[in-house]
């Protein structure tokens, strides 16, 4: 079975959001996000979450360091995407 094959059978199994921040749909743990904000990435995370992820790292809890790693990276990508005035006032 090849990997998008695995992850379209893959059901909504338990309570799993999307990554997106803020975003509370809910999605099959096999998937980093719903359709909407999957898109929003940009094209080069979006392969390099794909090339990293491993059918049954939702299972196991444990993904690979390397997914880890661009997971951060799409996070502080969606933080850098918000805009500067909301932090306005803010802390100081």
């Amino acid at each position: 079975m090849s990997k998008a094959e695995y992850v379209r059978t893959q059901g909504q199994n338990r309570d799993h959001h999307c990554h997106w921040t803020g975003c509370t749909k809910q999605v099959p743990p096999a998937m980093w996000g719903c359709k909407t904000h999957w898109f929003k990435l940009p094209a080069e995370l979006r392969r390099r979450i794909w090339r990293t992820f491993q059918p049954g790292q939702e299972i196991s809890g444990r993904p690979s360091a390397e997914y880890v790693a661009v997971a951060r990276e799409a996070q502080q990508w969606i933080a850098d995407q918000q805009p500067a005035d909301l932090f306005k006032g803010q802390g100081s």
